[in-house]
């Protein structure tokens, strides 16, 4: 079975994106996903869409959801998700030239592993892939550089993921009794 990808993913492949491309980077890698999942609690949601956008309500309704979910994941284990976002961001460097602006980047095979095992974590929960599932997927790739980071600035590592974990893997339990939905 092929697990869907929610609007709120799609919006973090963009967030991720944007941000391959502000270092000039020429595919979009692991690293890029986590600092698209760390943006993410930072933008304006409404601002995105205007009044006459198709399914506007819905799309909202989920990003503000999915946002909030990822929030509270960095909230309950302690990190920052901006000072996280900004420090990564500085130590990131790696290959340049990105191409035009025009032109979609691609993801790179370390992103798409990351992605199918998203995919995977949705499988097991029976719904489509969300952002969550993202987030534990590049915290289980186990890259020290995240690792390090996140100790320097207060959070233990091993506690996010466990944190990210449950919500991954049991927070659609908790909405699907909320919504009355099986």
């Amino acid at each position: 079975m092929k697990t869907g990808h929610s609007e709120s993913l799609f919006l973090i492949w963009q967030l991720a994106e944007l941000e391959a491309r502000h270092l000039n980077s020429p595919t979009i890698e692991p690293i890029h996903l986590l600092l698209g999942l760390c943006k993410s609690v930072d933008v304006d949601l409404l601002a995105l869409f205007t009044e006459l956008s198709p399914n506007r309500d819905e799309i909202l309704e989920e990003l503000l959801r999915e946002v909030r979910r990822l929030r509270t994941v960095f909230e309950t284990a302690g990190l920052d998700a901006r000072a996280f976002r900004r420090a990564l961001r500085r130590q990131a460097c790696g290959p340049t030239g990105s191409p035009p602006e025009s032109q979609r980047i691609r993801r790179s095979k370390g992103a798409k592993e990351i992605f199918a095992d998203a995919e995977h974590f949705a499988e097991i929960g029976n719904c489509m892939v969300f952002p969550v599932h993202l987030f534990y997927a590049v915290l289980s790739s186990r890259d020290e550089t995240y690792g390090n980071l996140m100790i320097r600035l207060g959070c233990n590592p091993e506690r996010l993921q466990k944190v990210a974990r449950r919500e991954a893997m049991l927070g659609w339990i908790r909405d699907q009794a909320r919504t009355g939905r099986n």
